[in-house]
């Protein structure tokens, strides 16, 4: 039987991130998607002058209606959010909606490379982390990691491994494990340490670029696969695969850094690694 995703976050009209990207992945997963949008923007916040349309109360309406249609979904998957607001309205989401049964993974999206996003403060932080108890898993990269357990933030192996011992801290109400993502590693390798009841390590080679919304297309894949019924460790696998491949086809692409990871092309062979499974 067909799966029913939730996905609630934002749509850029024009670069791979958020939405746009949960909505072609998970199809091609074979998964019935179901969207609240956030807000609309003209492009993704790495173009100057991008527009903004706010949508929260648009979505509030739209939740209304889903619980007149009693909905029901295999998971819900959060991203970003970016207001207090949207934080308590993700929340109250998940009280009409997170049933016994329905998975809930949350990637925090609110910072990279040290620093928080633009607009985004500790009142934000302090919120996401009320709310990350309310999901199963949390997909934090290392910089939301450290701001999450307001720890320095670091660049190194050794650094990786004592944040993710700390991290053990967050495990709290329905909270049951932690995938953090962009973690360093031994050999110049970059990569997962996850923490909880599904302990595992797992790297590739560190490959030198930056890309918009490599971790959308992670934290897609790995929701498609968790509602397909996969464990932690094999959803997490098929996600940081297909993301570090879709990485190496992008920087074939002369655009990509504006642009976003370049997956739609590569779509044909995650759907066939599906089928190999």
């Amino acid at each position: 039987m067909t799966k029913r995703i939730a996905v609630i976050q934002d749509l850029s009209c024009i670069g791979r991130c958020s939405l746009g990207v949960a909505m072609a992945v998970l199809p091609a997963m074979g998964c019935e998607t179901a969207v609240l949008p956030t807000a609309i923007l003209s492009a993704h916040t790495a173009f100057q002058g991008f527009t903004f349309l706010d949508l929260t109360d648009e979505a509030e309406k739209i939740i209304a209606h889903w619980r007149t249609l009693e909905m029901h979904f295999d998971l819900i998957y959060i991203g970003y959010l970016g207001s207090l607001r949207l934080i308590d309205m993700a929340a109250r989401f998940l009280d009409a909606f997170a049933a016994d049964g329905t998975g809930v993974v949350l990637d925090p999206a609110f910072g990279d490379n040290g620093r928080l996003y633009s607009g985004f403060n500790a009142a934000y932080v302090r919120a996401m982390r009320a709310l990350c108890t309310r999901a199963d898993i949390i997909l934090p990269n290392i910089t939301e990691l450290c701001f999450l357990l307001d720890a320095p933030f670091g660049d190194s192996p050794a650094h990786s491994r004592m944040l993710a011992e700390r991290s053990a801290a967050l495990l709290a109400g329905r909270l049951e494990n932690i995938l953090i993502t962009s973690c360093r590693f031994d050999g110049g390798r970059t990569g997962l340490i996850c923490v909880g009841n599904a302990p595992f390590e797992y790297s590739h080679e560190h490959l030198a670029l930056s890309q918009h919304g490599t971790g959308d297309l992670f934290a897609s894949v790995y929701a498609g696969m968790a509602a397909r019924g996969a464990d932690i460790e094999t959803a997490a696998r098929m996600a940081a695969d297909f993301t570090f491949d879709c990485l190496k086809y992008s920087m074939r692409c002369p655009d990509h850094r504006w642009y976003g990871v370049d997956f739609e092309a590569m779509l044909p062979e995650l759907i066939k690694r599906l089928e190999q499974l």
